[in-house]
């Protein structure tokens, strides 16, 4: 079933791109395919936007998300990809 939901998130954003979409306006970067894959299954790219927070934070929110919101758990290397893009993008040093 899992597989399923990563099959259908991958194949929106790449439909997403072949469409010009700029994935939500998430930036480009390693990383960002996986990232709007799995996290607007669920919620806007806005609420990713909007927060700069270190990378262990990025990381503990991850958690709560398959914790508490029902998120499936990411395989180890997509879950490395995500961590890296949002910790890149969205760090604690990165201007708004």
């Amino acid at each position: 079933m899992r597989a399923i939901g990563v099959a259908i998130g991958l194949a929106l954003a790449a439909g997403a791109s072949a469409q010009g979409d700029d994935f939500g306006g998430l930036p480009e970067g390693e990383g960002r395919v996986e990232t709007y894959a799995h996290c607007v299954a669920c919620h806007s790219t806005m609420i990713i936007r909007q927060q700069r927070l270190a990378r262990r934070t990025w990381d503990e929110v991850l958690d709560w998300m398959v914790e508490e919101k029902g998120m499936a758990p990411l395989a180890p290397d997509v879950r490395a990809k995500v961590l890296d893009y949002l910790a890149e993008q969205f760090g604690v040093d990165v201007p708004r």
